[in-house]
């Protein structure tokens, strides 16, 4: 019975093993849950012994004289009648009864984990702020303009920023890391308030206070190599085609919004007029070839028509009304 229950206790130990394997062997250094595999693994020897032993079996699958090796000892008529055999034999056996205990928690952990628990769409209308408190107690704020999709499954929160901008205050949860996706840039959370904004050009993502990972990310929605991380009033931009960039403005302009103000720092008329969009029934359409222009305003929400009529004084541009739009072109 005693040897039966440790055999037991030793499997499960393993599975364990196997599934932080699976999740960390090719993991960050800043990986959200790193600190609680680390914890894991110096809790007990065995941990460490039994991880070990998954390391060495994964290395030796995956290399190919070894995997060759394998296959030939197989092919041998005489290999499982062999003394020296029997002991490759078992070797092989416990390879392959690792491997598909791990394919099978892998897939099994991985269907369990990528089933929705919590699904929401919130969008604000323009003109209109929109606030959410999500069901872990984090907090979401849609400028005017704005849609996200909220979806929480048992291995982390994800947030897509379908368009417009969005202030994040997350709640830390080790076990269930918060991931914005913004189109061409991703960001996961490390514990902090942040916003971003999703622009057709850019994405911008300013940090409060806390740690964000950013990331780009490409259209088929894989992540690149290259990232950064954003702590307290540090602000990133992400284009199109480019790497994570830190630019030096002001990261509270990014949350002013959610006081009634707009703030613009040496913005071109292309960002003035997607942004201002967000607040208007119609939109404001750049057409002005003006891009040498860079505007830095302080703005209440309820005066950026006052501010809109203003912009031939601040840029050679002419602000006119069409039947769809307000249009800004050059002089």
């Amino acid at each position: 019975m005693h040897l039966r229950s440790s055999a037991k206790s030793r499997k499960s130990l393993r599975q364990t093993a196997i599934a932080w394997f699976m999740k960390m062997h090719d993991a960050e250094p800043d990986h959200p849950e790193r600190g609680r595999f680390e914890t894991w693994l110096m809790k007990d020897a065995a941990h460490a012994a039994v991880y070990t032993e998954v390391v060495d079996v994964w290395e030796g699958f995956n290399s190919t004289a070894q995997m060759n090796s394998l296959v030939t000892a197989l092919e041998q008529k005489e290999f499982l009648s062999q003394q020296r055999s029997k002991k490759i034999g078992k070797s092989l056996s416990r390879v392959v009864g690792i491997l598909m205990l791990a394919t099978a928690s892998l897939f099994g952990y991985q269907a369990w984990q990528s089933q929705p628990v919590i699904q929401l769409e919130l969008a604000a209308v323009p003109g209109e702020i929109a606030t959410q408190e999500l069901q872990d107690g984090s907090m979401l704020t849609l400028n005017a303009g704005s849609e996200a999709e909220i979806t929480y499954y048992r291995n982390k929160r994800l947030v897509e920023l379908k368009r417009g901008e969005a202030i994040f205050v997350v709640t830390p949860h080790e076990d269930r890391p918060f991931v914005v996706d913004s189109g061409h840039a991703r960001v996961t959370v490390l514990g902090t308030r942040f916003a971003v904004n999703r622009l057709q050009a850019l994405v911008r993502v300013s940090v409060d206070h806390g740690r964000v990972l950013v990331e780009q990310q490409h259209a088929s929605g894989a992540e690149s190599d290259t990232s950064v991380i954003l702590t307290d009033g540090q602000v990133a931009e992400v284009n199109t085609d480019g790497k994570p960039q830190r630019v030096y403005r002001p990261a509270a302009d990014a949350f002013s919004f959610a006081n009634g103000v707009v703030t613009f720092d040496q913005a071109s008329l292309d960002e003035i007029a997607e942004t201002l969009t967000r607040y208007r029934q119609l939109p404001l359409d750049n057409q002005a070839n003006a891009d040498d222009a860079r505007i830095t305003a302080v703005i209440k929400s309820v005066d950026i028509e006052k501010f809109i009529a203003s912009l031939p004084h601040l840029a050679p541009v002419t602000v006119r009304q069409s039947a769809g739009a307000t249009v800004i072109s050059n002089q």
